[in-house]
């Protein structure tokens, strides 16, 4: 939803799942307006070449496209997606390099702690930031 005051419910039932959401995803509750969501989630990115956030709207099982925009990432993902992109065909590999910004490298060659590591608590702090 647009204005935000409802929480919206999972598109697929894997992602209803996998989030431990009670209510029926959309797979579910109005496969047509589902597949047609696909249907058109497919087109918008194909004729963009992006990955695309979509905002929209189901109303008495119509289906209303309210926006479309580039989804952001960060680096390390838009490398991940301009590289499948490549190599399912969508865009050439020339096109891949430009997509991914040269100013956002700089966050993959940070150290990170790797997804899943358990290591041992050694301190802790106040979450504070500085005072204007």
């Amino acid at each position: 939803m647009v204005a935000g005051i409802r929480t919206p419910q999972s598109v697929t039932e894997p992602g209803r799942i996998a989030s431990g959401g009670e209510k029926p995803s959309l797979e579910k509750l109005m496969p047509e307006a589902f597949r047609e969501l696909e249907t058109v989630s497919a087109r918008l990115e194909r004729h963009y070449g992006d990955m695309q956030d979509m905002e929209f709207t189901i109303e008495r099982g119509t289906l209303f496209m309210l926006q479309t925009r580039a989804g952001k990432r960060a680096a390390a993902a838009a490398m991940k997606v301009a590289m499948d992109m490549a190599d399912e065909g969508l865009i050439t590999r020339s096109e891949a390099i430009i997509r991914v910004d040269p100013a956002t490298l700089d966050q993959m060659l940070h150290p990170t702690i790797k997804p899943g590591y358990k290591g041992h608590q050694i301190g802790s702090g106040l979450p504070a930031s500085p005072a204007p």
